[in-house]
């Protein structure tokens, strides 16, 4: 059977590495086409080495030169770079599929070329559909695209509101027929910190998630629960939910990762160990299953499940999220980059964790809401809260 052509973007990541791993445990059905990755070019050797990819694309050209020097001349992977090199995996006639795992906003302009292309998008980068909405969503239903999320939780509603019949986003379970849809939260490292005492964290306490092993970024938004605040963008996006329909639950143990109320009060829920490898799984062999070889029983892991509801004004970022969701227009995107400007400005222990929120509200109130009429809107939007979300930070904290 002719093998799928897959683009794995941002393959030296967590959900990159997972899911080559993945795709070696299923032996068969994908070809790796392109791997790309900002300028980790070790472990992308060594990604180029075993899957012999077609293409390989970094940040640069730089970043290019140094990889074409280590890989040698043995290896006839094509070096691009660059968001041309980018995008030009995603379009390219050959490939069939494209894994979208790039951290944060850098991934809306390989995505959203991926979908015009009407390829399968395995959405692991929620960033950008935060930032275009119904753009992204509108271009799918043009070209015929297929999104299949696989953040946890989404992929979780996915499996929940699908059936094997399913061929598109769209063609789910109505929305009409649901009553509540909730995602569980973990909480992060720091739950039930006191304000006072969230001050003084610094970025490598924060890195440290209690179940999820994810990249700095990601763990950053988990601590600060600004990345369940754009996971509730994004199933309010993917799902045609109105935000009322909306909850969330914090659940420590990450075991039970989506629930589904519908109007009969019948609730359907997902459950499985955190392990990414499970929804990148589902994503890569859906509609069907592939079998796994590995993991640990369920029954093992059910013992002692504790959930509870999040608190008025527990977690900043997440408030920031809902009313940027409200605002509409240009306020998720505006959202997402101060977010960005900000984790990167705490990774770099310029700003206190705390500061975080108060960059992001800052940023939303002074940027001016508008509707983004195409993905050029989108860019430019995103680049010009950037610049004023930086020069802000360097000018209150000096």
């Amino acid at each position: 059977m002719k093998k799928t052509n897959i683009t794995i973007h941002g393959s030296t990541g967590s959900i990159g590495r997972n899911a080559l791993s993945v795709i070696i445990e299923a032996n068969r059905d994908y070809n790796v086409f392109a791997l790309t990755a900002k300028n980790n070019i070790r472990v992308l050797k060594s990604q180029i080495i075993k899957h012999n990819p077609t293409f390989a694309v970094v940040q640069d050209e730089f970043y290019a030169s140094k990889l074409k020097k280590i890989i040698g001349k043995k290896h006839k992977t094509k070096i691009l770079y660059g968001a041309s090199g980018y995008s030009a995996v995603s379009k390219n006639k050959s490939v069939h599929c494209v894994l979208s795992a790039i951290t944060g906003g850098a991934a809306l302009r390989p995505t959203y070329d991926a979908i015009l292309s009407g390829k399968k998008v395995l959405l692991a980068n929620k960033e950008s559909l935060v930032m275009s909405g119904d753009l992204m969503l509108d271009a799918a239903k043009k070209s015929g695209s297929i999104i299949i999320p696989v953040d946890s939780e989404h992929n979780a509603l996915f499996q929940i509101l699908s059936n094997p019949s399913t061929v598109s986003i769209n063609d789910l379970q109505k929305s009409d027929n649901i009553k509540k849809i909730t995602l569980t939260a973990s909480g992060g490292p720091f739950l039930g910190f006191s304000k006072s005492k969230l001050k003084n964290v610094s970025p490598n306490q924060a890195i440290k998630h209690p179940t999820w092993k994810m990249g700095q970024k990601i763990s950053i938004d988990s601590a600060t629960m600004m990345n369940k605040g754009l996971e509730v963008i994004e199933a309010s996006l993917l799902y045609n939910i109105d935000i009322k329909k909306i909850d969330i639950l914090i659940h420590p143990q990450s075991i039970v990762h989506a629930l589904v109320t519908f109007f009969d009060q019948s609730t359907i829920t997902h459950m499985s160990d955190h392990d990414m490898k499970i929804p990148i799984r589902y994503a890569l062999s859906w509609p069907d299953r592939y079998q796994s070889k590995n993991g640990k029983d369920l029954s093992s892991l059910i013992n002692n499940l504790n959930f509870r509801r999040v608190k008025l004004r527990e977690f900043p970022c997440l408030d920031l999220c809902l009313k940027a969701l409200e605002i509409g227009l240009n306020a998720p995107t505006i959202l997402n980059a101060a977010n960005e400007v900000a984790v990167d400005n705490f990774l770099n222990k310029k700003i206190r964790f705390t500061d975080i929120p108060l960059i992001i509200s800052n940023t939303l109130k002074t940027i001016p809401h508008v509707r983004l009429k195409n993905i050029d809107d989108v860019i430019e939007c995103d680049l010009t809260t950037r610049k004023y979300s930086q020069e802000y930070i360097e000018k209150k904290w000096k």
